[in-house]
């Protein structure tokens, strides 16, 4: 179900980072992303030449996955269908939280996570690096750090399983904290960043309690939303 959801976004974001994302400079994308492209660098494969696998790996995680858990080979179109409108509902709280604290972020542009000159690009590129966000930025920080932090707290460590859960996607909300550009004029603004840790909590919360395709869609729904009110 998870890849079913899924699926057309990491199409979608292929297809523009051939057909939207592309400049004289290259391809834009986000740090999260090029993270991953620089983990196939050490296999041997170029940024460039590798480019178009990111999709792929998250392909082949869900399938591994999926294997694992023995599941059967059915999509059950009608789930995947509520897990899109749990998706819209779980995004609702998030921009509710933006205007609140941040003030709505006049200027989505300058609060977009590892994309160079993002405020000259044009809506469809935002949109599509709001896409290309959701998946690369919760496979970094809510699948892969939340799962690393956990084993060693967890399995290493032995904290219980509840404080070392609460430990993990605390550190990933600061981790995806720092991540984000948090300065405003020459200073930080304790605002932005007041949001972007509430927004990884969120985000932490979403992924334990509803797993990664809905946290997935909710991250790249609310950015969306975003670009669209901005």
């Amino acid at each position: 179900p998870i890849l079913a959801l899924l699926l057309p976004l990491i199409v979608a974001y292929e297809l523009c980072l051939a057909l939207v994302l592309r400049s004289g400079d290259g391809v834009v994308t986000n740090k999260a992303h090029e993270t991953l492209l620089n983990v196939l660098v050490s296999f041997g494969i170029s940024p460039t030449g590798g480019l178009y696998l990111g999709g792929l790996v998250i392909v082949v995680v869900l399938l591994v996955w999926h294997i694992l858990l023995r599941a059967p080979w059915t999509v059950d179109l009608k789930l995947v269908g509520l897990m899109a409108i749990e998706s819209a509902l779980l995004t609702l709280p998030l921009v509710v939280v933006r205007d609140q604290i941040a003030g709505g972020f006049a200027g989505w542009a300058s609060a977009a996570g590892g994309v160079p000159d993002v405020a000259d690009l044009s809506t469809a590129s935002l949109l599509a690096i709001s896409v290309g966000a959701g998946l690369y930025e919760e496979l970094l920080f809510r699948m892969l750090f939340i799962a690393v932090v956990h084993t060693l707290i967890v399995d290493l460590a032995k904290v219980g399983e509840l404080a070392g859960g609460v430990i993990a996607v605390a550190i990933s909300a600061l981790l995806f904290t720092w991540y984000h550009p948090l300065d405003v004029d020459g200073a930080v603004s304790w605002r932005r960043a007041t949001f972007f840790l509430v927004a990884g909590l969120y985000f932490g919360v979403v992924y334990v309690a509803r797993g990664f395709g809905i946290v997935v869609m909710v991250h790249a729904l609310y950015d969306i939303v975003t670009v669209l009110s901005d």
